[in-house]
């Protein structure tokens, strides 16, 4: 004999559930554009904080009525000293200024090494990230992107390369690790697009070379 039929759930389990999931949907659309516009304005007010304190007296007072003024005064400023940099005397400044540096100890060390990091990370296809490449690390059956940066260092057996190991999702700092070359993992990446899935936190998804 065939039992009957299991009741239908009564109307007030209905509505509870679609309450519930109508509520998550509604903050599953909400929340990711809450925690952008959270960020963004964050950003901007550490930008206006520390720039417009820079600007004369009254450019500041003017600028403080306009929201998101320091970042247009930094825009700004950086690309006039980007233009500045590029022409004759421009590249004599700032040989100087590399040069003073380069004569105080532990800054120089500092300055250059985020100096190279920063260049590689802005064009690392032209840069001295040679290959993308997937490393062990931090542990034994964990694997990270790694970029080649010397295929033969002097500081380790031969057969050892040198391996930057950016951290997500800024990639001006990380690891160098010396590794042998057949236990790191070939890419079929460009070092650039490599790069794009760090800084997105691997939600960048590029069409691999074939």
């Amino acid at each position: 004999m065939t039992p009957p039929p299991d009741p239908p759930p009564p109307e007030g389990g209905r509505v509870l559930r679609w309450f519930r999931r109508s509520f998550l949907a509604g903050v599953a659309i909400v929340l990711p554009l809450a925690v952008t516009l959270w960020l963004v304005v964050a950003f901007v007010g550490l930008v206006d904080n520390n720039v417009l304190p820079l600007l004369p007296g009254p450019y500041r007072l003017t600028a403080e009525q306009v929201p998101g003024a320091g970042i247009m005064v930094a825009i700004t400023a950086l690309t006039l000293l980007g233009a500045l940099a590029g022409n004759f005397l421009g590249r004599a400044i700032v040989q100087e200024f590399d040069d003073l540096v380069a004569r105080v100890p532990l800054i120089r060390s500092i300055y250059g090494g985020a100096k190279q990091v920063v260049k590689q990370v802005a064009a690392p296809e032209q840069r001295s990230f040679k290959d993308a490449v997937l490393i062990e690390f931090p542990q034994k059956g964990y694997w990270t992107i790694g970029f080649i940066t010397n295929d033969a260092p002097d500081l380790v057996e031969a057969g050892m390369v040198a391996v930057y190991v950016p951290q997500a999702p800024i990639p001006t700092t990380g690891f160098l690790i010396y590794a042998p070359r057949e236990a790191l993992k070939p890419l079929p990446l460009g070092p650039e697009d490599a790069l794009k899935r760090v800084i997105s936190l691997g939600s960048a998804q590029e069409t691999v070379k074939a």
